[in-house]
């Protein structure tokens, strides 16, 4: 008797405790899972796989859907932070089922990449979350583009973001820009040249109006940062030393006044001559 025959039989039964430890793990991490307006348990992929049949596509976009959703509502808050810590959580787990289901679907990750380095200060989990998109969008250039900024403007990783960038040079249509990039990655004092950079090129390619917003809010604190630094290495090479706060840059008449951060902090300069914010808008936790 040919073995096709019991192939559907064999398979059921190959699946069955794959389903049953999913409901079980389900089950258990339901009761664990924070009770908060907005959001719900995220079953785990196998599960997701089987569930959604040859919906998969349907699927990823349902998730993303519902990650951008609550992005859009949690700006609209008016307690800080506006996103909690397991709200975060919840949105890495979506946006890793939404592109589990679908590895293809590049607005995930632009997504991913827009707020959970800036606004959640989880560049690490972003990278990982990109490497995916990376493996199986091998002709992109935009995915290692933005893990190589993330290694060097938040984790300060210079190699590795040299490395990331190259590999997104030796992609189809990669700007010829990219390449002199990874040796400008080299140079700290670029910083905040390279966010702007970044920023630009990030606004150029969305297209949801709050996203859209925020990389313009986030764009003119940068602009205002990067004409304090600049401010700064005029004082010190007028004086031979930083100034102790940015009043001194006023009173000197080296500006005209200190612009004001759109995030609602205060700029200072700290005892480096680095321009840093007491808002939302930072580096990476270890600068803070």
């Amino acid at each position: 008797m040919s073995i096709k025959r019991y192939l559907p039989i064999l398979t059921v039964t190959l699946l069955v405790p794959v389903l049953l430890y999913s409901l079980s793990m389900s089950a258990y991490q339901k009761k664990m899972l924070p009770q908060t307006d907005g959001v719900s348990y995220i079953l785990p992929t196998p599960f997701l796989k089987i569930t959604a049949l040859e919906f998969d596509g349907l699927a990823s976009d349902f998730f993303f859907f519902n990650a951008l959703t609550f992005y859009g509502e949690a700006m609209m808050r008016k307690e800080r932070p506006r996103v909690k810590e397991t709200e975060w959580e919840w949105m890495v787990e979506v946006l890793n089922a939404s592109t589990d289901l679908d590895p293809y679907f590049f607005d995930p990750y632009y997504f991913a990449n827009s707020i959970l380095t800036w606004d959640a200060k989880m560049p690490e989990v972003t990278n990982i979350l990109l490497a995916k998109g990376s493996y199986y969008r091998d002709w992109d250039w935009m995915i290692p583009f933005f893990m190589g900024f993330n290694e060097f403007y938040f984790l300060e990783n210079n190699a590795k973001a040299a490395e990331y960038i190259m590999v997104g040079a030796k992609r189809p249509n990669a700007p010829v820009t990219l390449t002199t990039l990874g040796t400008r990655l080299a140079y700290k004092g670029n910083r905040t040249k390279i966010a702007i950079a970044f920023i630009l090129e990030s606004l150029r390619g969305t297209k949801d109006k709050v996203l859209r917003k925020e990389l313009e809010t986030r764009l003119k604190a940068l602009q205002a940062i990067l004409a304090l630094e600049k401010a700064v290495e005029v004082f010190k090479e007028r004086n031979g030393s930083f100034p102790k706060d940015l009043n001194e840059l006023q009173s000197s008449g080296i500006v005209a006044r200190i612009p004001q951060d759109p995030y609602g902090g205060t700029f200072y300069v700290n005892g480096v001559g680095a321009v840093k914010t007491t808002s939302d808008l930072r580096y990476s936790k270890k600068k803070n």
